[in-house]
């Protein structure tokens, strides 16, 4: 057994060196992308040291220490890494497994996950990760699933909340809970300033958890419940995933009042389109998984993936019309919530359903275009917002002096064409350049290993 266990590893390769800084690094010449509006700010020169931005100045002016390593800029383009904000990191049990998906985040530009998988060994991962201990984007990480074996009556809800704040997680993720628990554990996690976001438990309405001033929603969690007038008879039917049993009852003309409600509750929308959209689409799920970037993730993943989207392409609530306005109904919500400026971040919820990770938020962020987000629009989702969820000690999601060093270098503009971010000459995590030549390297042995 531990000479099988050496070959694995051995065959999927060290991961590069983790250091959180490679000194001081100039990109020269560079348009930069810096996300504090629409623009470009053409031939800067970028200056990097210890892992946090130093300088950004025209390249005519622009003061390079001696000693510094330069990046070529010219013909390039350098925007803030992206976050995703509804990731899944996995468990102890395979380190190797778990190294590779880190870095598949990072080979997509990903330089900052919110990892909702809940697992206690995780707290000593973020810390590891920010030590630049083991390469991999930073981590904020949820509570394990708050569920009601753990948080079943409002006193025990109001210990978890105690507990998981103690424990240091960063997030209070829900789960399944009755009213009355769900209700005493957004009391106990406001009073003490703990985020608390995820799902919307079952007998939770869509109302209270706004007026609880739940954190975040993820996926739209019970939009569609309640875009369905109170007087309708749902012949019992069962409102299904997402809502999808209910979609044909659903009234759009309850939308604004949905968004007006999300507005003044403040909280914030991870929608996770892709989680949907790809359980929805009308392609086969073997098409699905002959994807190229599905070659860096384990068989047991992507059969189980298959199984999965055979058995809700068989589910009487997400037949083919269900499925079709589900999709329609959830863009028209994005839409609206953006046009009204309700927060809104950027997720995929990797890996899940045909999402690998990093991968998948390029998927995500073109699904968001096609809900009505210009691309300008749908990136803010990615980089400076998701840094405003996490509030001003994030220092993260724009290009000015003082902020983390996690950048992603491309050959075209992003503000023209959002494929254009897949166009990587490189990416930055925290000072560490890692160039695309790189990336592509470990990438292919991730490939081999799987």
């Amino acid at each position: 057994m531990l000479l099988v266990a050496a070959a694995f590893v051995a065959a999927r390769g060290t991961a590069p060196d983790a250091k959180q800084s490679d000194g001081t690094i100039a990109f020269v010449g560079v348009n930069v992308v810096p996300m504090d509006r629409e623009h470009v700010l053409a031939d800067q020169t970028v200056v990097v040291r210890a892992g946090r931005i130093v300088s950004v100045a025209p390249a005519t002016a622009a003061r390079i220490p001696a000693g510094a390593r330069r990046i070529d800029g010219a013909g390039r383009w350098l925007m803030p890494g992206l976050a995703e904000m509804h990731g899944h990191v996995p468990g102890p049990e395979d380190p190797a497994y778990r190294d590779d998906m880190l870095f598949l985040y990072l080979a997509n530009g990903v330089t900052t996950v919110r990892n909702m998988a809940g697992n206690a060994s995780h707290l000593a991962l973020r810390d590891r990760i920010a030590r630049g201990e083991l390469l991999g984007p930073t981590l904020h990480t949820a509570s394990p699933w708050l569920s009601a074996a753990v948080a079943g009556t409002p006193d025990k809800a109001r210990q978890a909340v105690r507990d998981y704040r103690a424990a240091g997680y960063d997030l209070i993720k829900i789960g399944s809970v009755p009213r009355d628990a769900y209700l005493a554990m957004a009391e106990t996690a406001n009073g003490i300033g703990m985020p608390f976001g995820g799902h919307i438990p079952e007998g939770v309405r869509l109302t209270d958890a706004l007026g609880s001033r739940q954190t975040s929603i993820d996926h739209l969690d019970r939009y569609v419940e309640f875009l369905v007038p109170e007087a309708t008879d749902t012949a019992g039917r069962p409102a299904g995933f997402f809502g999808s049993g209910w979609v044909q009852f659903a009234d759009a003309r309850r939308i604004p009042d949905a968004v007006r409600r999300t507005v003044a509750a403040g909280t914030w929308n991870i929608p996770t389109l892709s989680l949907v959209e790809h359980l929805a689409s009308s392609e086969t799920p073997e098409a699905m998984i002959a994807r190229p970037e599905m070659r860096y993730m384990p068989k047991r993943v992507l059969e189980g993936w298959a199984k999965a989207k055979r058995e809700f392409t068989a589910r009487p609530d997400f037949q083919p019309e269900a499925a079709r306005r589900l999709v329609e109904l959830r863009r028209r919500l994005v839409r609206d919530l953006h046009a009204e400026r309700a927060p809104i971040a950027l997720g995929s919820d990797a890996p899940q359903f045909f999402n690998v990770p990093g991968f998948s938020i390029h998927h995500e962020i073109r699904m968001m275009q096609a809900a009505g987000m210009t691309p300008y629009q749908v990136l803010a989702t990615g980089t400076r917002e998701a840094a405003r969820y996490f509030g001003p000690k994030a220092h993260f999601g724009t290009i000015v002096p003082g902020q983390r060093a996690d950048l992603i270098l491309l050959t075209a503009n992003p503000l023209e064409n959002l494929v254009n971010v897949e166009r990587r000459a490189g990416v930055m995590v925290r000072g560490r350049w890692l160039p695309e030549s790189e990336i592509q390297a470990r990438l292919e042995k991730i490939a081999a290993a799987n």
